[in-house]
């Protein structure tokens, strides 16, 4: 239950009883379109509770009688209430009006009954959807994973700040999940296998994943933890800013693990850039190419066409539909990343998507070649790291090789985020601020001048001339 507000006036029947008689009550505000009056009347009956409601966005407005006050009998909670029991079945009414005010807009998609964790969570999705929020998909394995089946059939209501803080200790002790691929069901096994003479001894099941022992395993975890609560407090938050719940937001007391995350320290020298890319095949070298020069992500990488690439003013363009931040951005070229865009896209239609796959990929065809899909950069990944004697390496930090090269360079960091897409330099400061000593270490030695000082062995000593 909300924490009743105070009133001098109306939280105790000694002060109500001194108020005046009139024909309005007296309203005090528990949040914006939301109120609370007390109705003193003319007789020496006891008062009654008050409530209205208003629509912040269509301006409707509801009024409801919620009971009697305790002026002269003690409190039951049901006929007779008081200040804190009229409170909290104000908000229990202006949640059910707001919820009826919902459902005149979103067409009957508010639930009925018991606001639950899940509905929250259900919610929340279809706003993500509508926004075009980027990762949604990722964010539903986390919620039907992690969050779903531990507090999905909790009411908001009912949610506490210990409640969550243990869900959230489960998961940062708990095994990290392994991903495993699908055992296909009997009906789609396909043609009996064949009855060998000596049948094959089916693989030892691997061992389960063990609980986190290390510093780095736990640091790990919680982060991950961290993750997930940051999606839980986003639906919650959603539910209660929309109105579909008007209780305490007790969820925001929860605080996530400190120090849990670390930097991403791993990037190719520009020697190493070199091996990597000679030993990528054609089709993928093209692309790793425009990522070691855009530092662009593979998701945009693969959907930009050949309009995007810009040759007077020598950029790509990244739409802002394709971005993770949803925003357009420009990313400028060096004069041989310029010579690189201008070789991929000469003589090809505008509309054609720029990095294609060679060869041909079932059921992956588009008018103009064959494009990169989800996943399909990892093998390529592995063959190519392995061939360039290079340590597993992952498309992404293509991206952070990029941005640590740029930074080594010189390069100011709030250039380095406008190239990677970022509103300021707080992700750049985290993931590549190593960098940045040794930079600006440099650019000092070669700006700062020589002042003369050595080479002169002699001392003389100053004497002091009385006046």
């Amino acid at each position: 239950m909300a924490r009743a507000k105070k009133d001098a006036t109306l939280d105790n029947r000694t002060n109500r009883l001194k108020v005046a008689p009139r024909k309005a009550p007296y309203w005090t505000s528990l949040a914006e379109g939301e109120q609370i009056g007390y109705y003193r009347p003319m007789s020496r009956s006891a008062g009654t509770w008050q409530a209205k409601w208003r629509d912040k966005t269509t301006g409707e407005r509801r009024a409801k009688a919620l009971g009697t006050a305790d002026d002269y009998e003690d409190a039951d909670g049901i006929r007779i209430m008081n200040w804190a029991q009229a409170q909290s079945r104000a908000r229990d009414w202006f949640a059910e009006v707001a919820r009826e005010a919902r459902r005149k807009v979103d067409g009957g998609t508010v639930h009925e009954g018991p606001f639950t964790v899940a509905a929250a969570l259900a919610d929340y999705k279809k706003d993500c959807e509508r926004r075009g929020v980027k990762g949604t998909q990722t964010q539903t394995y986390q919620v039907e994973a992690h969050i779903r089946p531990a507090l999905g059939d909790i009411e908001v209501g009912k949610l506490t700040r210990k409640k969550i803080e243990k869900w959230l200790e489960v998961l940062a002790t708990s095994p990290r999940r392994v991903r495993a691929k699908k055992v296909p069901t009997p009906d789609v096994l396909g043609p009996k296998p064949r009855k060998f003479k000596h049948p094959r001894k089916p693989p030892e099941p691997l061992p389960p994943p063990a609980p986190p022992s290390t510093d780095k395993e736990r640091r790990a975890r919680k982060d991950t933890a961290n993750r997930i609560l940051t999606i839980l407090k986003a639906a919650l938050n959603y539910a209660h800013t929309s109105g579909a719940y008007r209780g305490d937001p007790i969820w925001q007391e929860v605080k996530p693990y400190r120090n849990t995350s670390t930097a991403r320290v791993r990037f190719l020298a520009i020697e190493d850039q070199v091996r990597f890319v000679r030993a990528c095949q054609p089709d993928f070298q093209r692309l790793s190419k425009g990522a070691l020069y855009t530092g662009a992500r593979y998701g945009e990488l693969t959907k930009i066409t050949v309009a995007e690439f810009n040759r007077e003013a020598k950029t790509i363009f990244i739409p802002g539909h394709i971005a993770k931040s949803g925003k357009d951005r420009h990313i400028f070229l060096t004069e041989e990343g310029t010579v690189f865009f201008e070789a991929v896209t000469a003589g090809r239609r505008a509309d054609e998507t720029m990095f294609l796959r060679d060869g041909e990929v079932k059921r992956r065809t588009r008018e103009g070649g064959q494009v990169w899909l989800h996943g399909d950069q990892r093998p390529s990944m592995e063959v190519a790291c392995k061939a360039a004697g290079i340590a597993k390496l992952t498309f992404h930090e293509l991206r952070h090789t990029a941005a640590s090269t740029w930074i080594a360079a010189g390069m100011d960091l709030i250039l380095v985020a406008r190239q990677l897409g970022h509103s300021d330099t707080r992700m750049v400061e985290r993931h590549y601020g190593h960098l940045c000593p040794d930079a600006a270490a440099a650019r000092f030695r070669s700006i700062a001048p020589a002042l003369g000082l050595e080479g002169s062995e002699r001392v003389v000593s100053l004497k002091i001339q009385s006046s």
